[in-house]
């Protein structure tokens, strides 16, 4: 399938590479249908399919943030269908402001890998901020890559 995009151009997107989100994200609850564009490792861009303009910059929140963990609750599992735990990707939306880079851990995405469905949920975690300052990774970390 060719996805038009008004930052990448036309874009071709395997049909076995959508994300799903039934609920949408929150702010576009239209767009259900998304993929991800791999930019500079960790990073990529989460693009909806139906609307060339919406993007997020993403990334998993591990390699920042690497005591990062909340409990997921039953009804998300159930809703997104994970019978393992390694079936449940999970990356952020970044944030740019003030000159900074910043990441929403307070609103991770999940993403079942197996079956590509997805949600973002909110958690009432009070450790984690919507606008968490990114540290940069060192130049060890970086050059793992």
């Amino acid at each position: 399938m060719k996805v038009n995009t008004t930052r990448f151009g036309d874009v071709e997107i395997d049909d076995n590479k959508i994300i799903h989100f039934p609920l949408g994200i929150p702010g576009f609850p239209d767009l259900k249908r998304y993929f991800l564009i791999d930019y500079k490792d960790p990073i990529k861009w989460l693009h909806a399919v139906d609307d060339p303009d919406t993007a997020f910059i993403t990334a998993s929140p591990f390699p920042f943030f690497p005591d990062y963990s909340f409990a997921m609750k039953d009804d998300v599992e159930t809703f997104l269908e994970i019978n393992k735990p390694e079936d449940a990707a999970i990356i952020v939306i970044l944030i740019v402001a003030d000159n900074a880079l910043h990441a929403n851990l307070k609103a991770p995405i999940i993403i079942n890998s197996s079956t590509l469905k997805g949600v973002q949920i909110l958690l009432d975690d009070e450790r984690y901020a919507f606008r968490e300052p990114l540290p940069a990774l060192s130049q060890e970390e970086d050059s793992a890559r």
